[in-house]
């Protein structure tokens, strides 16, 4: 006779409460790349304005 198996079926023993191991949405060290293009933006913006304003 075979011996009984239990009652976990096979894989992994993921319970309701584990934590998931997805993917993060954590860019890293590019994720800085935005913010420094939109403070450029704004300067350029600014420039362009100051600029006017001396002589406009």
């Amino acid at each position: 006779m075979a011996p009984k198996k239990s009652g976990r079926s096979r894989g992994s023993a993921k319970g309701k409460y584990d934590i998931p191991r997805a993917p993060t949405r954590d860019p890293g060290p590019t994720g800085n790349v935005g913010c420094w293009v939109v403070l450029a933006g704004l300067a350029c913006i600014a420039l362009v304005v100051v600029l006017l304003e001396i002589f406009g």
